[in-house]
């Protein structure tokens, strides 16, 4: 299906895909301040369609063309504090995965492919052959102009209309309609010289799986942390290649990056998961348990403000991906390790190690004997922080991140359960949910459910909320107090029951003295930020109006009503934060 396939479906059913959501360029500046893996998800879901199409047109082949993709978005996260030039981000996407196939293209042509690759399972049927014309139009595309080459990019492939493109750049939807008319003009003649005509091109749709693993390892490569084996070896080195001085760095606005500096961190911050932390492999080991077990925390010791909410949410969403990186790797998901006679030895949790950065770890378990035999318990203290909720003891060894198991349920014992046996919906399902009572991190069985029992008590870590990942990677703040009856419809996998997650949410409104704390350096950036721009601003007009004073002034006219038509737009928006934020006074 098309980009613009999909596009028209939503508008039909309603849903604008560009409507109120941030442009680019905000993403951008969102990720690079505060490492949010949501805002480099959406980004990863907006393009990599178009990215994959364009690279397998030089690479033909489907598998190559994720690996050179996955490459480029990797490098816009290692880029993304970088702000320096002129264009967009949709625009420096394109450059580089173009760039980043051709060297993939290079090296394949030098070395044969391995028979790990030969065994790879073959690109999924519906997309286009190879010859369908995607590669010279792509060549073309590659010689136009940058101010050309955005609007086709968005318009064109992606499917966006004039407004959507325009809200998504900053600039006057007449701006992208003229561009769009003269670069198709041109692009048409073009073709024609070469026997060919101007005809759209099939994206593929990418896969949840492979958004999600982007947007943690982007996190990770960011901040030059391990990450496999979120992406292959091939990907990291692609990567890498992409990230050195001969790419030029990511080309936003200064205008447009300074406000959505400011934006983000006054607006967005607040709200934003907090950093990734999977700890690598090769970290020094804890030191073995001692005869007495730290206790864990009282279930109703502490309040989850805002900010351990995220950290929360964040945790499960790992945790989550890890999941889905096993059931596509296995075809099924994780259960607890069993012995030949189906009795359990050890947890899920040490299962999905591999897939969490912990795969020297996952080696040293005797899969064959139980969690707690004389090898196995000595790992207990090696629990990965991943497991650990927010303010657990560093040597603890006991876990909340629980899965409901049962009949009925996402896990369920002795069955082999895909992603499509989840018939409820997995953004409708409970995955893994942050509840007690607490168990030792190896030790296989969580929270037990029968339908045709009591509801299981579920308690803390906190007494303000349950948090739960659902099975699309989504995270609900449940009430502590749902209704049993209500609580069932999100933990069996096929009931047939309607839910309602708004009714099921908590709503907190009070904030900690954590959340508190990072309020008060939210506003202080946010002073910093705002006093830079100034700066900035003052410092660019002075400038302007000193090279308008020459006899022949070299300046790009356009360029600059460009930059000021953003930052209107970037006002336009300040100013609309500014009314929300004074309705919620008057509300309160």
């Amino acid at each position: 299906m098309s980009g613009s396939a999909i596009n028209n479906y939503l508008r039909a059913v309603g849903i604008d895909p560009a409507a109120a959501g941030p442009s680019d360029a905000e993403l951008v500046a969102r990720f690079s301040a505060t490492r949010d893996e949501s805002a480099f998800e959406l980004l990863v879901w907006r393009h990599a369609p178009l990215l994959q199409r364009v690279c397998r047109s030089v690479l033909r082949d489907q598998h190559a063309a994720e690996d050179a993709t996955q490459a480029t978005f990797l490098a816009l996260a290692r880029k993304a504090g970088t702000f320096s030039g002129r264009g967009t981000v949709v625009g420096w996407l394109y450059r580089v995965a173009r760039r980043v196939s051709v060297r993939l293209a290079k090296q394949r042509a030098r070395h044969p492919l391995a028979s790990t690759e030969l065994d790879r399972v073959p690109a999924p049927d519906g997309l286009p052959a190879p010859t369908d014309g995607a590669g010279p139009l792509c060549e073309e595309v590659d010689r136009l102009p940058e101010r050309y080459r955005v609007p086709v990019l968005l318009c064109f492939f992606e499917g966006l209309t004039h407004t959507e493109a325009a809200r998504r750049t900053g600039l006057p939807v007449g701006t992208i309609a003229g561009r769009l008319s003269r670069a198709k003009a041109l692009l048409a003649r073009r073709l024609s010289r070469r026997g060919g005509v101007l005809a759209a091109v099939a994206l593929p749709v990418v896969s949840g799986t492979f958004v999600g693993s982007t947007a943690q390892a982007a996190i990770l490569f960011a901040t030059d942390r391990a990450i496999a084996p979120l992406v292959s070896g091939s990907v990291l080195s692609l990567a890498r290649g992409a990230t050195q001085p001969v790419i030029s760095s990511l080309k936003l606005t200064a205008a447009a990056v300074a406000v959505a500096c400011t934006v983000s961190a006054s607006v967005w911050a607040f709200n934003a998961s907090a950093p990734v932390s999977i700890p690598n492999e090769d970290t020094p080991r804890a030191a073995a348990p001692t005869a007495t077990e730290p206790p864990a925390p009282k279930s109703d010791a502490r309040v989850a403000g805002a900010v351990q909410r995220a950290k929360s949410a964040n945790t499960l969403k790992q945790i989550l991906i890890a999941i889905h990186n096993y059931e596509a790797a296995y075809g099924a998901l994780p259960q607890d390790i069993v012995d030949k006679n189906g009795k359990p030895l050890l947890s899920w949790r040490v299962a999905i190690l591999p897939f969490v950065e912990h795969e020297r770890l996952y080696k040293e378990f005797n899969l064959d004997e139980p969690w707690d035999s004389a090898a196995n318990k000595k790992l207990l203290a090696q629990m990965p922080n991943l497991f650990r909720v927010d303010g657990q003891a560093k040597g603890e060894i006991r876990t909340y991140y629980r899965v409901f198991s049962g009949p009925g349920a996402a896990f369920e014992p002795g069955e082999k359960i895909a992603f499509a046996g989840v018939t409820d919906g997995l953004s409708n399902t409970i995955g893994v949910i942050e509840a007690g009572p607490p168990s030792e991190w190896t030790k296989p069985g969580d929270i037990a459910y029968d339908p045709k029992k009591p509801f299981p008590k579920l308690e803390g870590p906190f007494k303000n909320v349950v948090m739960a990942g659902m099975m699309d990677g989504s995270v609900v703040p449940f009430k502590p107090d749902l209704d049993a009856a209500e609580f069932r419809k999100f933990v069996e996998r096929a009931d047939g029951q309607v839910v309602n997650i708004d009714k099921a949410k908590t709503n907190i409104t009070a904030l900690t003295k954590e959340d508190l704390n990072a309020l008060e350096k939210v506003l202080k950036e946010d002073v910093e930020l705002g006093t830079r721009f100034s700066k900035l601003l003052a410092e660019r007009t002075k400038l302007l109006e000193q090279i308008a004073k020459r006899p022949a002034p070299e300046l790009d006219l356009e360029k600059f009503s460009d930059e000021q038509t953003a930052l209107r737009a970037h006002i336009v928006r300040l100013e609309e934060q500014i009314e929300i934020l004074k309705k919620a006074l008057e509300n309160k």
